[in-house]
């Protein structure tokens, strides 16, 4: 009889700690400006759980899978992308690039439906200041009627494409470029650069840290909606891929008769899939800096309260031997920096990889901003900065993207669009309003 009472006490006992550890779990940590939770009581608990839990995800997802490194699928991801019939699919390739001397480019084209470009340019040459893509702020870009799709990265005076697989890509751009900071005359402009690395890629869903996942994890409450949403997690990281690689920028950039020969070091990303929505982005910090070592470092902090990721800091850095080292941690909180709407031209912060702590100073030269969407969805502020780490002097560029709430395209602008692209923006419109309409295929 005592030994059956001791068996259910014990499992009474069990069950009891199970119960209070679900509630534990559950608890919702204080939050800051409403948005980013701070380290609840049981962060530590949490952490480790999560921690635990995401390298075994990981191991299993990645580490098994050999065709990752394989020529043809490297060949297959490093070229642009078919687009989908997903009216979100999308397919963006980025390059950035500094030298000691302080001139700076920093490229971006992202290929939507119907031959629609989202494209920038912005060039920093010490002596001249910042010259941009005429259309900016705006970065709408339109390649086709809108009947048919580009399967390029190209229109517009751009053509940018690979001409080896992870090895080099070619940088063309033949139009204009205006003085950011005043209303002055446009430039015509020749680009011609190239890309080229020996480096591997940074594969973000296999080599970002686990400790900076199980971090951002383990400070969001873990209630039901969480819990559904980790039932759909790997279906979710299929849909999106997104790889960075360090390199170097060269060639010539022809300039109102001017040339000039550029040798950066720089950076690529190129991501695609069809999980790319800005609208369930609170924000992001993204930082870019190039040290007279050759080394490189990436940092970023997303806010995504909805994908429960409120601040995920993700990135690495870059030996001039091309090893990546991820980072692990880092104080860098987005509510310290810029909350209010306003980037900062100073930051100071701590960054930690498993072997190093770099200290980083920052001090912005000039900035600029664009927005992003067919209805400015997203405003970014792009900083061209100096920087110091561990007392080592760099360049760099940093990007802060905001939710652009209170703002909307202006009508001056929308009125140069194509009449098609008009026509789907009215009815995408009437889709949010519940409106039954099909004339058209929605694709934003």
């Amino acid at each position: 009889m005592y030994l059956v009472a001791g068996i259910f006490g014990g499992i009474a006992a069990l069950l009891l700690f199970a119960a209070l550890i679900i509630v534990v779990l559950r608890l919702k940590s204080q939050l800051i400006f409403d948005i980013y939770p701070a380290k609840g009581l049981f962060y530590q608990l949490k952490y480790v759980i999560a921690l635990v839990l995401v390298r075994r995800l990981r191991h299993r997802v990645y580490h098994t899978k050999d065709e990752l490194n394989s020529p043809e699928y490297l060949a297959q991801i490093d070229r642009p992308q078919s687009l989908s019939d997903n009216p979100q699919s999308y397919d963006v390739v980025s390059f950035m690039g500094a030298n000691g001397r302080g001139e700076k480019l920093f490229l971006t084209l992202e290929r939507r439906r119907r031959g629609v470009l989202k494209a920038c340019i912005y060039l920093y040459l010490p002596e001249l200041g910042l010259y941009c893509t005429p259309k900016l702020p705006d970065m709408l870009h339109f390649t086709t009627d809108g009947t048919r799709e580009n399967d390029e990265f190209k229109g517009c005076g751009f053509h940018v494409y690979p001409e080896s697989s992870m090895r080099e890509w070619r940088i063309r751009y033949e139009g204009e470029l205006r003085p950011e900071s005043t209303t002055g005359k446009c430039l015509s402009v020749h680009m011609n650069l190239q890309f080229t690395t020996q480096a591997p890629f940074f594969y973000h869903n296999r080599d970002l840290s686990s400790a900076v996942i199980a971090d951002s994890v383990a400070r969001e409450a873990w209630n039901d909606a969480f819990y559904n949403l980790l039932k759909h997690v790997p279906e979710m990281v299929e849909k999106r891929t997104h790889y960075e690689q360090s390199g170097r920028l060269t060639g010539e950039v022809q300039l109102a008769g001017r040339s000039f020969e550029l040798q950066l070091s720089g950076f690529r990303d190129h991501s695609f899939g069809t999980e790319r929505c800005l609208s369930n982005i609170n924000r992001y910090v993204y930082v870019a800096l190039f040290l007279s070592d050759g080394t490189s470092l990436m940092i970023g902090n997303l806010s995504q309260p909805s994908f429960f990721l409120s601040s995920l800091k993700v990135g690495y850095v870059c030996t001039l031997e091309g090893v990546y080292e991820p980072i692990t941690s880092c104080n860098f909180e987005l509510y310290s920096y810029g909350e209010k709407g306003t980037p900062p031209r100073h930051k100071n912060f701590i960054v930690k990889t498993a072997k190093t702590k770099y200290f980083v100073q920052i001090e912005e030269q000039q900035s600029s901003v664009r927005y992003v969407g067919a209805d400015w969805v997203a405003k970014i502020y792009n900083q061209f900065v100096a920087c110091t780490v561990n007392g080592i002097k760099g360049q760099g560029i940093t990007e802060y993207l905001y939710r652009n709430k209170d703002g909307e395209r202006p009508e001056a602008v929308n009125a140069t669009d194509p009449e098609w692209f008009r026509r789907v923006k009215s009815f995408e419109r009437s889709l949010s309003k519940c409106e039954e309409d099909e004339s058209e295929v929605f694709f934003f």
